[in-house]
């Protein structure tokens, strides 16, 4: 009995682990899932760009599943704030202004190796700083845009006018646009935190200044700015009325409107007016150089989050990013081609004059103090109105930066942020 069992016994025991073999080879492995946290206030079907996406990184690694997570923009900042006091909490990677880099850097790991990998020196090297802070890249570039000047073609052509390209054409192109009430030459911000202390740092960078010096100090009264401020105003007597109470934004529907023949802007903007009902044919135009070029950039970055779960992957996703492929799904998606291969090929009569700028493009120092927006905002308030003449508006904003002022009068700026 006992010999006759024994096979018997192997034989079952074969079976048994040839049948498990068949199952284990049945059943896929478990997906490793990404998850990125993407601001947006839209329409989920309007993502197909990113969707394009994440579908090309699956098809190179198909054991990984990506999932794009849609947040409302305004949870961005208390969310980036939850997951730095919580990191269990918080996505593979996630999306984020450049301006708040510094604030959250410790939450996100180093993309150094990205950078200056064959695909990092690909990328515009001056879009690099937008993302590098405390020594360290923090994220690669998902959503690049410019200021712009966006000037309506359409009355170019009908008087006869030259496109500007300094300050100088700027304003002399003023008269030329101007028919009020139907058309005011300009739209220019004036209300606090409008949009207009940044024109004014551009127009300052254009006189080859900048808001901060070398070595920390800060001097509004210095004759560059002076002279910003003093076109500034000058732009003021052509634009809409009540300059002081106008916004950024205000400002660029009512150009969409045909109320104003030329705004500061973004490419952002500039894009989405393109083919929209009832837009006037309009130019998008670098920022006017003054004695020097004065391009600005901005943007938000990918992040992969130091403390995720799967660090690794996500961080091979972001240096998937960097390839031609994935960054023109960005480009369709809004952003400005920054890969090299794609600036070359770029056929965006929108971008043609823009795109050549962008290799010395300035950007906001990261960090920079809101006071000095503030501080901005508050010698326009005062030039603009009338109630100092320029060098005194700035003498006086000074003063305030420097905590010894509190501005009194109504509607004025109120307060310091330090």
């Amino acid at each position: 009995m006992s010999q006759l069992r024994l096979p018997l016994a192997l034989s079952l025991v074969a079976v048994l682990l040839a049948a498990g073999s068949a199952g284990s080879a049945e059943t896929p492995a478990e997906p490793t899932h990404l998850e990125i946290a993407v601001w947006y206030d839209g329409a989920a079907s309007d993502l197909g760009p990113l969707n394009d996406l994440t579908w090309s990184f699956q098809q190179r690694h198909p054991s990984v599943v990506v999932s794009l997570r849609r947040r409302a923009t305004l949870t961005a900042y208390p969310l980036l704030q939850q997951w730095a006091l919580d990191p269990a909490s918080a996505p593979d990677l996630t999306v984020i202004s450049s301006t708040w880099l510094p604030q959250f850097q410790a939450s996100f790991a180093s993309l150094d190796a990205a950078a200056q990998s064959d695909a990092g020196r690909k990328i515009t090297p001056s879009v690099w700083s937008l993302f590098t802070t405390g020594g360290q890249v923090k994220a690669v570039p998902w959503g690049v845009a410019a200021r712009v000047l966006l000037i309506r073609s359409d009355l170019l052509q009908a008087k006869h006018l030259q496109a500007p390209e300094n300050w100088d054409q700027v304003l002399a192109l003023l008269p030329g646009l101007s028919s009020p009430p139907q058309v005011y030459a300009i739209g220019l911000p004036g209300a606090r935190a409008g949009g207009g202390a940044a024109l004014l740092q551009e127009m300052i960078w254009a006189e080859g200044d900048s808001l901060v010096g070398a070595e920390g100090a800060v001097d509004l009264t210095a004759p560059a700015k002076l002279k910003a401020l003093t076109n500034f105003c000058a732009l003021a007597h052509a634009a809409q009325p009540e300059v002081l109470s106008w916004t950024q934004n205000e400002l660029e529907s009512a150009f969409a409107a045909g109320r104003v023949g030329m705004v500061f802007s973004d490419t952002w903007a500039a894009r989405g007016l393109k083919g929209a009902t009832g837009v006037p044919a309009y130019q998008v135009l670098p920022l006017p150089r003054g004695a020097s070029e004065a391009q600005h950039i901005m943007g938000d970055g990918l992040a992969v989050m130091a403390k995720g779960k799967s660090v690794a992957l996500a961080t091979e996703f972001a240096q998937f990013i960097l390839t031609a492929s994935a960054q023109e799904k960005l480009v369709a998606w809004g952003g400005l081609p920054v890969q090299q291969d794609l600036v070359k090929k770029s056929a965006d009569p929108l971008l043609t004059t823009l795109l050549p700028t962008l290799t010395t493009a300035r950007l906001s120092p990261p960090g920079q103090p809101v006071a000095l927006a503030n501080a901005l905002d508050y010698a326009i308030y005062l030039a603009v109105s009338g109630r100092s003449a320029p060098a005194e508006a700035l003498a006086a904003a000074e003063e305030m930066l420097r905590g010894t002022v509190t501005p009194p009068a109504t509607g004025a700026p109120t307060g310091v942020e330090k």
